[in-house]
Protein backbone atom coordinates (compact mmCIF):
# COMPACT_ATOMS: atom_id res chain seq x y z
CA UNK A 1 0.00 0.00 0.00
CA UNK A 2 2.66 2.26 0.97
CA UNK A 3 4.59 1.29 -2.50
CA UNK A 4 1.42 2.01 -4.22
CA UNK A 5 0.61 5.35 -2.62
CA UNK A 6 4.37 6.40 -3.39
CA UNK A 7 3.91 5.77 -6.98
CA UNK A 8 0.70 7.65 -7.25
CA UNK A 9 2.04 10.81 -5.98
CA UNK A 10 5.56 10.20 -8.27
CA UNK A 11 2.90 9.95 -11.33
CA UNK A 12 0.77 12.88 -10.27
CA UNK A 13 3.85 15.26 -9.26
CA UNK A 14 4.96 13.99 -13.13
CA UNK A 15 1.34 14.97 -14.44
CA UNK A 16 2.06 18.06 -12.69
CA UNK A 17 5.22 18.67 -14.28
CA UNK A 18 3.67 17.81 -17.66
CA UNK A 19 0.66 20.25 -17.38
CA UNK A 20 3.23 23.27 -16.66
CA UNK A 21 5.23 22.39 -19.14
CA UNK A 22 2.67 22.26 -21.52
CA UNK A 23 0.88 25.56 -19.67
CA UNK A 24 3.96 27.33 -20.52
CA UNK A 25 5.05 26.48 -23.57
CA UNK A 26 0.92 27.93 -24.34
CA UNK A 27 1.76 30.97 -22.90
CA UNK A 28 0.86 34.18 -24.95
CA UNK A 29 4.12 35.52 -27.03
CA UNK A 30 4.07 39.50 -26.15
CA UNK A 31 5.90 41.50 -28.68
CA UNK A 32 7.61 44.70 -26.58
CA UNK A 33 5.79 47.65 -28.48
CA UNK A 34 7.11 51.47 -27.60
CA UNK A 35 5.33 54.11 -27.94
CA UNK A 36 6.19 57.47 -27.05
CA UNK A 37 2.36 59.32 -27.00
CA UNK A 38 0.04 58.98 -23.88
CA UNK A 39 -2.50 55.69 -22.96
CA UNK A 40 -5.45 57.96 -24.03
CA UNK A 41 -6.51 59.13 -27.48
CA UNK A 42 -7.87 57.61 -30.88
CA UNK A 43 -4.77 56.60 -31.64
CA UNK A 44 -3.83 54.48 -28.11
CA UNK A 45 -6.98 53.41 -28.64
CA UNK A 46 -6.29 51.74 -31.75
CA UNK A 47 -2.98 50.69 -30.47
CA UNK A 48 -5.00 48.76 -27.59
CA UNK A 49 -7.39 47.44 -30.46
CA UNK A 50 -4.44 45.72 -32.46
CA UNK A 51 -3.52 44.31 -29.35
CA UNK A 52 -6.69 42.79 -28.18
CA UNK A 53 -7.17 41.35 -32.34
CA UNK A 54 -3.62 40.16 -32.25
CA UNK A 55 -4.56 38.11 -29.11
CA UNK A 56 -7.87 37.12 -30.69
CA UNK A 57 -6.88 35.80 -34.41
CA UNK A 58 -3.87 34.22 -33.10
CA UNK A 59 -6.09 32.33 -30.00
CA UNK A 60 -3.72 33.56 -27.83
CA UNK A 61 -0.51 32.93 -29.02
CA UNK A 62 0.84 36.54 -29.77
CA UNK A 63 0.12 39.79 -28.17
CA UNK A 64 1.75 42.97 -27.40
CA UNK A 65 3.06 44.67 -24.08
CA UNK A 66 2.85 48.22 -24.48
CA UNK A 67 4.88 51.05 -22.98
CA UNK A 68 3.76 54.63 -23.24
CA UNK A 69 4.94 57.72 -22.95
CA UNK A 70 8.18 57.33 -24.25
CA UNK A 71 9.17 55.59 -21.34
CA UNK A 72 11.21 52.62 -23.68
CA UNK A 73 11.88 54.88 -26.72
CA UNK A 74 11.02 58.49 -27.50
CA UNK A 75 9.75 60.14 -31.18
CA UNK A 76 13.44 61.03 -31.89
CA UNK A 77 14.96 57.41 -31.70
CA UNK A 78 12.22 55.08 -31.92
CA UNK A 79 12.87 54.27 -35.58
CA UNK A 80 17.00 53.28 -34.52
CA UNK A 81 15.95 51.31 -31.06
CA UNK A 82 13.41 49.05 -32.94
CA UNK A 83 16.10 48.62 -35.39
CA UNK A 84 18.58 47.53 -33.05
CA UNK A 85 16.15 45.23 -31.14
CA UNK A 86 15.67 47.60 -28.09
CA UNK A 87 11.76 46.95 -28.83
CA UNK A 88 9.95 44.15 -30.81
CA UNK A 89 7.73 46.93 -32.38
CA UNK A 90 7.19 50.68 -32.00
CA UNK A 91 5.66 54.01 -33.25
CA UNK A 92 7.63 56.12 -35.43
CA UNK A 93 8.02 59.49 -36.87
CA UNK A 94 10.58 59.36 -39.80
CA UNK A 95 10.47 63.44 -39.83
CA UNK A 96 12.35 63.35 -36.22
CA UNK A 97 15.02 61.05 -37.30
CA UNK A 98 16.24 62.97 -40.72
CA UNK A 99 17.84 59.90 -43.15
CA UNK A 100 15.56 57.07 -41.80
CA UNK A 101 12.69 56.20 -44.09
CA UNK A 102 12.79 58.83 -46.43
CA UNK A 103 10.31 56.83 -48.60
CA UNK A 104 7.60 57.34 -45.97
CA UNK A 105 7.58 60.82 -45.88
CA UNK A 106 6.50 61.08 -49.71
CA UNK A 107 3.40 61.37 -48.14
CA UNK A 108 3.63 64.25 -46.74
CA UNK A 109 4.07 66.03 -49.73
CA UNK A 110 0.29 66.71 -51.12
CA UNK A 111 -2.04 68.81 -48.80
CA UNK A 112 -4.40 65.41 -48.41
CA UNK A 113 -7.00 66.17 -46.05
CA UNK A 114 -9.22 62.90 -45.78
CA UNK A 115 -7.76 60.34 -43.50
CA UNK A 116 -9.50 57.24 -45.15
CA UNK A 117 -7.98 58.28 -48.62
CA UNK A 118 -4.58 59.42 -47.36
CA UNK A 119 -3.61 56.70 -45.15
CA UNK A 120 -4.90 54.03 -47.25
CA UNK A 121 -2.38 55.86 -50.17
CA UNK A 122 0.08 55.59 -47.71
CA UNK A 123 -0.24 52.18 -47.10
CA UNK A 124 -0.61 50.79 -50.54
CA UNK A 125 2.87 53.03 -51.38
CA UNK A 126 4.75 51.00 -47.89
CA UNK A 127 3.19 47.56 -48.94
CA UNK A 128 3.51 47.69 -52.82
CA UNK A 129 6.96 49.86 -53.95
CA UNK A 130 9.89 47.98 -53.84
CA UNK A 131 11.60 51.37 -53.11
CA UNK A 132 10.01 51.97 -50.12
CA UNK A 133 10.40 48.18 -48.99
CA UNK A 134 14.35 48.40 -49.50
CA UNK A 135 13.86 51.90 -47.01
CA UNK A 136 12.63 49.43 -44.15
CA UNK A 137 15.04 47.09 -45.09
CA UNK A 138 18.01 49.48 -44.82
CA UNK A 139 17.02 50.65 -41.17
CA UNK A 140 16.12 46.43 -40.14
CA UNK A 141 12.70 47.04 -40.05
CA UNK A 142 9.79 46.19 -41.31
CA UNK A 143 6.09 48.40 -42.01
CA UNK A 144 3.48 47.11 -40.57
CA UNK A 145 0.17 50.14 -40.23
CA UNK A 146 -0.27 53.42 -41.22
CA UNK A 147 -1.12 56.65 -38.72
CA UNK A 148 -2.56 59.90 -39.68
CA UNK A 149 -2.48 63.38 -37.63
CA UNK A 150 -5.78 64.28 -39.38
CA UNK A 151 -5.96 67.66 -40.98
CA UNK A 152 -3.78 69.96 -39.70
CA UNK A 153 -4.79 73.19 -37.97
CA UNK A 154 -3.61 76.41 -36.07
CA UNK A 155 -4.06 76.50 -32.01
CA UNK A 156 -2.89 78.97 -30.28
CA UNK A 157 -2.50 81.24 -26.85
CA UNK A 158 -3.98 84.44 -28.93
CA UNK A 159 -6.29 84.29 -32.03
CA UNK A 160 -3.86 84.17 -35.05
CA UNK A 161 -6.41 84.16 -38.31
CA UNK A 162 -4.46 86.43 -41.33
CA UNK A 163 -0.95 86.28 -42.71
CA UNK A 164 -0.39 89.92 -40.50
CA UNK A 165 -1.17 88.31 -37.04
CA UNK A 166 1.24 85.36 -38.00
CA UNK A 167 4.33 87.08 -38.64
CA UNK A 168 6.70 86.80 -35.89
CA UNK A 169 4.94 84.52 -34.13
CA UNK A 170 6.63 81.26 -32.91
CA UNK A 171 4.73 78.64 -34.16
CA UNK A 172 5.50 74.12 -33.18
CA UNK A 173 5.61 72.82 -36.67
CA UNK A 174 7.84 69.79 -38.22
CA UNK A 175 8.45 69.25 -41.85
CA UNK A 176 6.85 70.57 -44.79
CA UNK A 177 4.48 72.71 -42.46
CA UNK A 178 7.34 73.89 -40.61
CA UNK A 179 8.64 75.42 -43.46
CA UNK A 180 5.39 76.75 -44.54
CA UNK A 181 5.62 78.69 -41.69
CA UNK A 182 8.50 79.96 -41.68
CA UNK A 183 8.05 81.05 -45.53
CA UNK A 184 4.71 82.88 -44.08
CA UNK A 185 7.03 85.57 -41.55
CA UNK A 186 6.52 82.45 -38.75
CA UNK A 187 9.43 81.38 -36.61
CA UNK A 188 8.88 77.49 -36.67
CA UNK A 189 10.12 74.99 -34.07
CA UNK A 190 10.05 71.78 -33.74
CA UNK A 191 9.51 69.58 -31.04
CA UNK A 192 7.64 66.81 -30.22
CA UNK A 193 4.02 66.61 -28.95
CA UNK A 194 4.94 65.41 -25.16
CA UNK A 195 6.74 68.97 -24.93
CA UNK A 196 4.55 71.35 -26.73
CA UNK A 197 1.99 71.18 -23.46
CA UNK A 198 4.44 73.13 -21.35
CA UNK A 199 5.97 75.33 -24.44
CA UNK A 200 2.54 76.49 -24.77
CA UNK A 201 1.91 77.22 -20.80
CA UNK A 202 4.94 79.25 -20.73
CA UNK A 203 4.74 81.26 -23.41
CA UNK A 204 7.89 79.62 -25.08
CA UNK A 205 5.76 78.66 -28.41
CA UNK A 206 2.70 80.64 -29.41
CA UNK A 207 1.70 78.31 -30.96
CA UNK A 208 0.91 74.91 -32.43
CA UNK A 209 0.38 73.31 -35.81
CA UNK A 210 -2.47 70.58 -34.34
CA UNK A 211 -5.13 68.49 -34.63
CA UNK A 212 -8.46 67.22 -33.30
CA UNK A 213 -7.03 64.31 -31.64
CA UNK A 214 -4.14 65.29 -30.60
CA UNK A 215 -5.31 68.53 -28.85
CA UNK A 216 -7.82 66.40 -26.75
CA UNK A 217 -5.04 63.23 -25.67
CA UNK A 218 -2.49 65.62 -24.93
CA UNK A 219 -4.86 68.21 -22.88
CA UNK A 220 -3.55 71.16 -25.13
CA UNK A 221 -6.61 73.01 -24.55
CA UNK A 222 -6.02 73.80 -21.23
CA UNK A 223 -3.12 76.30 -22.20
CA UNK A 224 -4.62 77.27 -25.81
CA UNK A 225 -7.79 78.24 -26.41
CA UNK A 226 -7.80 79.55 -30.16
CA UNK A 227 -8.15 77.30 -32.64
CA UNK A 228 -8.02 79.08 -36.54
CA UNK A 229 -9.07 76.33 -39.60
CA UNK A 230 -6.47 76.34 -42.08
CA UNK A 231 -6.88 72.81 -43.40
CA UNK A 232 -3.10 72.06 -44.40
CA UNK A 233 -3.31 68.68 -45.03
CA UNK A 234 -2.15 65.64 -42.68
CA UNK A 235 1.04 64.10 -41.42
CA UNK A 236 0.54 60.58 -43.06
CA UNK A 237 4.43 59.55 -42.87
CA UNK A 238 4.66 57.56 -39.51
CA UNK A 239 3.01 54.41 -37.90
CA UNK A 240 4.17 50.90 -36.71
CA UNK A 241 7.31 49.00 -37.47
CA UNK A 242 8.73 45.62 -36.49
CA UNK A 243 11.82 44.54 -35.77
CA UNK A 244 12.95 42.01 -39.21
CA UNK A 245 14.48 39.59 -36.31
CA UNK A 246 11.42 39.54 -34.64
CA UNK A 247 9.25 38.85 -38.07
CA UNK A 248 11.67 36.09 -39.09
CA UNK A 249 10.89 35.02 -35.63
CA UNK A 250 7.06 34.09 -36.71
CA UNK A 251 5.62 31.29 -37.58
CA UNK A 252 4.81 31.99 -41.14
CA UNK A 253 0.92 31.90 -40.62
CA UNK A 254 1.51 34.30 -37.96
CA UNK A 255 3.28 37.22 -40.38
CA UNK A 256 0.20 36.36 -42.67
CA UNK A 257 -1.79 37.52 -39.89
CA UNK A 258 0.18 40.17 -38.59
CA UNK A 259 0.21 41.37 -42.40
CA UNK A 260 -3.67 41.59 -42.36
CA UNK A 261 -4.10 43.24 -38.79
CA UNK A 262 -1.50 45.89 -40.17
CA UNK A 263 -4.52 46.90 -42.98
CA UNK A 264 -7.05 46.41 -40.58
CA UNK A 265 -5.25 48.60 -38.18
CA UNK A 266 -4.87 51.64 -40.87
CA UNK A 267 -8.48 51.38 -41.73
CA UNK A 268 -9.82 50.88 -38.36
CA UNK A 269 -7.81 53.90 -37.43
CA UNK A 270 -8.82 55.88 -40.56
CA UNK A 271 -12.31 55.72 -39.83
CA UNK A 272 -11.32 56.31 -35.95
CA UNK A 273 -10.09 59.90 -36.65
CA UNK A 274 -12.81 60.45 -39.21
CA UNK A 275 -15.20 59.72 -36.73
CA UNK A 276 -13.68 61.44 -33.98
CA UNK A 277 -13.18 64.95 -35.52
CA UNK A 278 -16.76 66.20 -34.55
CA UNK A 279 -16.65 64.40 -31.81
CA UNK A 280 -13.67 65.87 -30.08
CA UNK A 281 -14.36 68.92 -31.88
CA UNK A 282 -18.11 69.33 -29.91
CA UNK A 283 -16.62 68.20 -26.90
CA UNK A 284 -13.68 71.43 -27.13
CA UNK A 285 -16.43 73.58 -27.90
CA UNK A 286 -18.57 72.82 -24.99
CA UNK A 287 -15.65 72.99 -22.64
CA UNK A 288 -13.66 70.20 -20.13
CA UNK A 289 -12.94 71.29 -16.79
CA UNK A 290 -13.67 74.66 -17.49
CA UNK A 291 -11.63 74.76 -20.60
CA UNK A 292 -13.34 75.25 -23.96
CA UNK A 293 -11.79 76.15 -27.61
CA UNK A 294 -12.99 79.07 -29.48
CA UNK A 295 -13.15 78.05 -33.33
CA UNK A 296 -11.76 81.24 -35.90
CA UNK A 297 -12.42 80.63 -39.71
CA UNK A 298 -8.25 81.50 -40.65
CA UNK A 299 -8.64 84.10 -43.67
CA UNK A 300 -8.82 82.28 -47.17
CA UNK A 301 -4.87 83.60 -47.99
CA UNK A 302 -3.46 82.80 -44.94
CA UNK A 303 -4.70 79.17 -45.66
CA UNK A 304 -4.04 79.24 -49.09
CA UNK A 305 -0.23 80.43 -48.48
CA UNK A 306 0.44 78.20 -45.98
CA UNK A 307 -0.51 74.90 -48.38
CA UNK A 308 0.81 76.07 -51.15
CA UNK A 309 4.14 77.02 -48.96
CA UNK A 310 3.80 73.71 -47.30
CA UNK A 311 3.14 71.85 -50.70
CA UNK A 312 6.60 73.73 -52.09
CA UNK A 313 8.77 72.92 -49.35
CA UNK A 314 7.75 69.11 -49.61
CA UNK A 315 8.69 69.38 -53.51
CA UNK A 316 11.97 70.99 -52.38
CA UNK A 317 13.42 68.14 -49.83
CA UNK A 318 12.34 65.34 -52.31
CA UNK A 319 14.30 67.51 -54.94
CA UNK A 320 17.33 67.05 -52.38
CA UNK A 321 16.76 63.24 -51.54
CA UNK A 322 16.62 62.46 -55.07
CA UNK A 323 20.44 63.96 -55.89
CA UNK A 324 21.35 61.91 -52.22
CA UNK A 325 20.42 58.82 -53.31
CA UNK A 326 16.64 58.10 -53.36
CA UNK A 327 16.50 57.92 -56.84
CA UNK A 328 13.18 56.44 -57.46
CA UNK A 329 12.06 59.71 -55.84
CA UNK A 330 9.33 60.59 -58.49
CA UNK A 331 8.08 56.94 -59.05
CA UNK A 332 7.21 57.07 -55.35
CA UNK A 333 5.19 60.80 -55.48
CA UNK A 334 3.61 59.21 -58.69
CA UNK A 335 2.53 56.11 -57.20
CA UNK A 336 0.81 57.86 -54.13
CA UNK A 337 -0.73 60.29 -56.61
CA UNK A 338 -2.44 57.26 -57.83
CA UNK A 339 -3.28 56.04 -55.07
CA UNK A 340 -4.73 59.20 -53.65
CA UNK A 341 -6.78 59.13 -57.02
CA UNK A 342 -7.75 55.55 -56.76
CA UNK A 343 -9.01 56.10 -53.05
CA UNK A 344 -10.75 59.12 -53.99
CA UNK A 345 -12.72 57.40 -56.98
CA UNK A 346 -14.01 54.83 -54.52
CA UNK A 347 -15.16 56.68 -51.71
CA UNK A 348 -17.05 58.88 -54.32
CA UNK A 349 -18.65 56.05 -55.70
CA UNK A 350 -19.76 53.63 -53.06
CA UNK A 351 -18.97 55.94 -49.59
CA UNK A 352 -16.46 55.10 -47.07
CA UNK A 353 -15.75 51.14 -46.40
CA UNK A 354 -17.24 51.28 -42.70
CA UNK A 355 -20.67 53.54 -43.85
CA UNK A 356 -23.50 51.44 -42.35
CA UNK A 357 -21.08 48.99 -40.54
CA UNK A 358 -22.30 50.32 -37.01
Amino acid sequence: MLRFSHLAAVILSAATLIAGISGAQAQTRELRYADFGPDRGTRADAIKWMDSELRARSDGALGLNITWGGTLLGAKNAIEGAGNGVADMASVVPVYEPGKLSAWRVSDIRPVSDEYIGMMATYDLMTQSDAAKADFEAQNVRFVANFTTGPSQLLSREPITTLDELKGKKIRATGNFGKAFEENGAAAVSMSQPDVYQALSTGTIDGTASYAYVINSYKQYEVASNLTTINMGQNLGWGIVINNRVWASLKPEQQELLTQLGRDTTLYLAQKMYESRTTIMQKLRDGIDGNTIVEHEGAEALSKSLNDAAEKAGLDWLAREKEQGLSEADALLAAFDAAVEKYTAERDANGYPWAGSN
